[in-house]
């Protein structure tokens, strides 16, 4: 499943890069009115969860529905090991919306998107053990429904590719990767 995660992301972010997109001309984030967002990253950091393992892989996506607000879906999934045969898999699933502060802190540079907001996600977790008592404890699963705080920033590089940073608290405390305008 990490895989086609990864796979979809590369075949996504390949075709908006090879692609020229005209519905966005600038940088400029005064109004995010039609604009879409997509993140794609890695946390730094999770909520809960020890051992040794990757880093958890995050994406979001958003639409400007309004001049500040833009709202969308998020997702992220992470794996970790711990000692004596345990394995365990963390996977979320979301909706979120963000306020865009640039015209309130009156942010000069066009290519900086100033924002935070608020979500539900929801988690899954699971958890496997194959170690030499298999049978006792084999493997468990259960979800639950939880708040999403973010705030963040993202900066353009070109009118279209840029880089995203977010704190916050759902997922995982810093969040950091590649940003799509389009």
């Amino acid at each position: 499943m990490k895989k086609k995660i990864v796979l979809a992301a590369v075949i996504v972010f390949s075709l908006l890069v090879t692609n020229k997109v005209s519905a966005q001309e600038s940088t400029k984030f005064d109004d995010v009115t039609g604009v879409n967002l997509l993140n794609a990253g890695v946390g730094l950091g999770t909520y809960g969860l020890y051992g040794t393992g990757g880093l958890p892989l995050t994406a979001s996506f958003e639409h400007g529905f309004s001049k500040n607000i833009s709202a969308g879906l998020e997702a992220g999934l992470v794996q970790r090991k711990y000692g004596y045969g345990w394995k365990y898999s963390y996977f979320i699933i979301g909706a979120r919306g963000s306020y865009h502060f640039n015209e309130v802190l009156n942010v000069s540079n066009p290519k900086l998107d100033v924002y935070g907001g608020a979500g539900l996600l929801y988690r899954h977790f699971k958890i496997k053990y194959t170690g030499e008592w298999d049978e006792l404890y084999g493997k468990a699963s259960s979800g639950d429904v939880t708040l999403d705080l973010h705030a963040g920033g993202r900066y353009m590089f070109s009118d279209n590719v840029g880089g995203f940073a977010e704190v916050g608290y759902g997922f995982s405390p810093l969040k950091l990767g590649v940003s799509l305008k389009f």
